[in-house]
């Protein structure tokens, strides 16, 4: 079985790129991720692989960074073209995060060049370079380093207080990555990832607490996980129905979803119950999705402070609205 190795332009993204936890699985780019062209990787360099081949499986995949082996994915799937499991996240390679690996030191492997206008090379069993590698990888050489968001997030010296505490403490955390991610002062999808740790735990800790619903919701919608964000909305929303936050958040999972005539009687319901300036944009912009711009420009009217319209570069009367 051949080993493909990928190179790294950028050390400082591996967590945010290849070793980033996405329901479960990691991706990677055989490429460049500062082009656009839509091909990851040549599967007929492959001997496993055809011209008709889209994927191949089961190809351990070796991480390199300035000729240093900085981890790998035991085993793993290739696909011929770019993926985006994610509105934030691409790539042609996906392996199970049990089988990924991420070294606390990079370690270094003679003979890792690559040409100008290829991010990979296909090492196959008679190259000097696959024992090395096919060792290092097989023999689980370590230490690794693996984050767990829900446990990072909290000070250490959390872990040993009182459960009513520690509830506390937990959506202390999650109010404030909430915040962050609200005001666009979000750091990297770290927060986001721990934003659903730390609410999935207050969830298992007390299901009736509707806050822990709506963050680990917010946090599915950030991260493109629909259906498991409409899980949590709905019990949310089954604890608190007249929570009109509540019933807009499902309204943008609706609309991720493309189900739009759905979201907008959520929207209408939160604008009945509070009705906000933001919440008749939500509605309008659900109408302009559906192709009825009177619709949405009834609603944008229904906006007292005109500056929520010049934020949203919003313009009355217009025909068409995106």
């Amino acid at each position: 079985m051949a080993i493909l190795a990928v190179k790294i332009d950028n050390w400082a993204t591996l967590r945010m790129n290849e070793f980033f936890d996405y329901a479960g699985h990691c991706w990677a780019l055989s490429r460049s991720r500062e082009k656009e062209d839509a091909v990851g990787a040549e599967l007929e360099d492959f001997y496993e692989a055809t011209v008709r081949s889209g994927h191949i499986e089961g190809i351990p995949v070796v991480f390199i960074y300035e000729n240093q082996v900085v981890g790998w994915y035991r085993s793993a799937i290739v696909y011929r073209y770019i993926r985006h499991p994610a509105l934030f996240l691409e790539g042609n390679v996906c392996a199970d995060t049990r089988d990924v690996r991420l070294l606390k030191q990079p370690t270094a492997i003679e003979g890792m060049e690559f040409s100008q206008n290829k991010n990979y090379l296909v090492i196959e069993t008679g190259d000097v370079r696959y024992l090395p590698l096919k060792t290092l990888i097989s023999e689980d050489r370590g230490p690794f380093d693996v984050v767990d968001y829900a446990k990072t997030a909290i000070d250490s010296r959390a872990r040993n207080i009182g459960r009513k505490d520690r509830m506390k403490v937990l959506l202390q955390k999650c109010e404030t990555f909430a915040e962050e991610i609200m005001e666009d002062r979000c750091q990297g999808i770290g927060t986001v990832k721990g934003l659903a740790e730390l609410a999935l735990e207050v969830t298992r800790m007390a299901a009736d607490n509707v806050n822990g619903w709506y963050y680990l919701a917010m946090a599915y919608y950030q991260l493109g996980i629909v259906r498991k964000g409409l899980k949590a909305i709905d019990k949310a929303i089954r604890l608190e129905p007249e929570g009109d936050d509540l019933l807009v958040l499902k309204g943008n999972l609706l609309v991720s979803n493309g189900c739009f005539e759905e979201a907008l009687r959520c929207y209408e319901e939160a604008c009945a119950i509070n009705p906000e300036d933001s919440y008749f944009i939500t509605a309008g912009r659900a109408c302009a999705c559906m192709g009825n711009p009177v619709a949405a420009d009834g609603y944008y009217r229904k906006v007292k402070n005109p500056e929520v319209l010049k934020a949203f570069e919003i313009r009355l009367g217009k025909k068409k609205f995106i």
